[in-house]
């Protein structure tokens, strides 16, 4: 058997994980949301998100300070620089029927005014960028945040991930499921109990010690819809126990479940060199 203690290293020395550009946007970050510069309420851009396409809403205003309405349909674009998630769309200022009467189609007009880019650097950054008639705007912009999520409740669920070493050798793909239930207390502490039914080593099953189980425990945090927690996960397994650092991050709640990821490198002595980690994590709303 693989020991938990191996296993669960990938939960040591974890940090941020930088959104990066993969081949298909329906697999990037989701960047729903509202999003602004807090500084400078009064103005933002509404993103929602469908596959590799963002539709991006801008509220702001004209050279005569009236509100103006500017819409693009952003396209994710492969092949951008490392770190990067980027999406290029056409940006259109649109016209209308007065809302307070009856609407006539004839009565709308488009026209296109410019282009925009939404350039993510990390999960909840981007930097949005936009020509309107010639006239230039860069904006570092943040998701912005309404409510706190509650992510109490009782999923199935588990953890998978990816651990190669540095030097590409010895990769490694593990996953661990289980029943998890997450408590969330009124000061944003969140415990999570995770009961160990399933592990997988590359594909292959291990046996599951009757004590197999573990507590993560943490502060959590959220910008837009999206949060993270960083604390501690206190592990057992058969002889093997331990309580190692950790950070879970791009965390959303649904009314099905919760999903979300990890990263991070630590030293590993069979690599000698860093181990790296990328991976998943979800459950199923029991």
């Amino acid at each position: 058997m693989i020991g938990l203690r191996r296993i669960m290293i990938v939960l040591v020395t974890l940090a941020m994980l930088s959104a990066t550009g993969v081949a298909r946007g329906a697999h990037t970050t989701n960047f729903s949301d509202q999003w602004w510069i807090e500084r400078e309420s009064g103005w933002g851009a509404s993103v929602l998100q469908q596959a590799d396409i963002l539709f991006i809403d801008l509220f702001v205003y004209g050279a005569d300070d009236k509100p103006v309405w500017f819409t693009a349909a952003a396209s994710h674009q492969a092949g951008s620089a490392a770190g990067h998630v980027v999406f290029v769309g056409d940006l259109f200022q649109t016209s209308g029927p007065y809302f307070g009467g009856p609407f006539n189609p004839a009565a709308v007009g488009y026209t296109k005014v410019g282009t925009l880019t939404f350039d993510a650097d990390t999960v909840n950054t981007a930097r949005l960028s936009y020509t309107v008639n010639g006239v230039p705007v860069v904006k570092d912009v943040t998701r912005q945040l309404w409510r706190y999520d509650d992510l109490g409740g009782n999923y199935y669920g588990g953890f998978a991930w990816d651990q190669p070493c540095e030097d590409g050798t010895d990769n490694d793909h593990f996953e661990i499921l289980g029943s998890l239930r997450f408590s969330h207390f009124a000061d944003n502490a969140v415990r999570i109990d995770l009961d160990v039914s399933s592990i997988t080593a590359n594909g292959v099953p291990q046996p599951v010690p009757a004590n197999a189980a573990g507590t993560i425990t943490g502060t959590y945090t959220q910008s837009g819809h999206v949060g993270q927690i960083q604390g501690t996960f206190t592990f057992t397994s058969g002889q093997d126990s331990g309580t190692l650092a950790w950070n879970l991050f791009e965390i959303e709640r649904s009314i099905n479940g919760i999903s979300g990821r990890f990263s991070g490198a630590a030293p590993d002595t069979p690599c000698r060199v860093v181990r790296r980690y990328d991976g998943r994590f979800g459950g199923v709303r029991r």
